[in-house]
């Protein structure tokens, strides 16, 4: 959720809750792990002896990707919160990805005990970490207003898609209700 007012001090502003910025955040990060994988494994074919079994660095990439998610957290929020929106100036991102590249390194180097790969792996994964932001941030930030009426429009449209669905899901519920209702004699309710 973004507000649209960088400069806006007035008192009714509220931050987003933190837990909400966690949980985002755990999301994004859960949903880069492939990139991260990707991108990591690439490099470690190109650049001689920063290599890792595919097992270590999965492992690493899913440990640091849900990890940094809690300080990158914090990050925004203290931005969001010092500057009284939840669209701060986005220079934050650079912590962020400097955040995730200090701790990809450090979980690297426990794992594998090597320099090189741990240096590697946290420069890959700050860089696509800031490059993926930088290419989503929005041209045109919205209001709260804004995101809770797409988010409705979305609520309502997922509830048409899946209308059979829920329906049919609802009626063989209840069908095995009534079988075992019937096995146990009782008979229908409704």
């Amino acid at each position: 959720m973004i507000a649209t007012d960088r400069n806006n001090n007035s008192e009714d502003w509220s931050p987003i809750p933190l837990k909400n910025v966690i949980q985002g955040h755990l999301t994004a990060g859960a949903l880069m792990i492939p990139v991260y994988l990707l991108a990591c494994w690439l490099v470690g074919l190109v650049v001689v002896g920063a290599a890792v079994p595919v097992e270590t660095l999965f492992i690493v990439v899913l440990i640091c990707a849900l990890v940094s998610a809690v300080p990158n957290a914090w990050i925004l929020h203290l931005f969001s919160v010092r500057e009284r929106t939840d669209y701060p100036a986005p220079w934050y991102l650079g912590l962020q990805a400097i955040c995730l590249a200090c701790i990809a390194s450090l979980v690297m180097m426990l794992a594998s005990h090597a320099g090189l790969p741990a240096l590697v792996v946290g420069l890959v994964m700050g860089s696509v970490n800031l490059l993926v932001n930088l290419l989503m941030m929005p041209k045109k930030p919205l209001s709260r207003q804004e995101v809770a009426q797409k988010m409705e429009q979305t609520s309502q449209m997922t509830q048409e898609v899946f209308a059979d669905e829920i329906s049919h899901a609802h009626e063989e519920q209840q069908r095995k209700l009534d079988e075992v209702n019937q096995k146990h004699g009782i008979d229908k309710l409704h």
